[in-house]
């Protein structure tokens, strides 16, 4: 049988690297990627965390900056 417990607090998700780089990061702060499939993960952990990016490519590598 199972039993029901009252007020136990979610623990918060961890996602990883990405997560912890974009929680880091200040409004005008860049990372340089290699990869384009780095950067999207990039991206996501950022929207995750309720930040707003922008990227570039130049000269093949992709650079992120977070810009809210």
């Amino acid at each position: 049988m199972f039993e029901i417990e009252k007020n136990i607090p979610i623990p918060k998700r961890i996602f990883g690297k990405w997560d912890d780089l974009a929680s880091k990061m200040e409004v005008g702060d860049s990372v340089l990627f290699e990869k384009t499939n780095e950067a999207s993960a990039f991206y996501l952990a950022a929207k995750r965390l309720g930040k707003k990016t922008t990227q570039r490519k130049i000269n093949g590598k992709i650079r992120c900056w977070l810009i809210e």
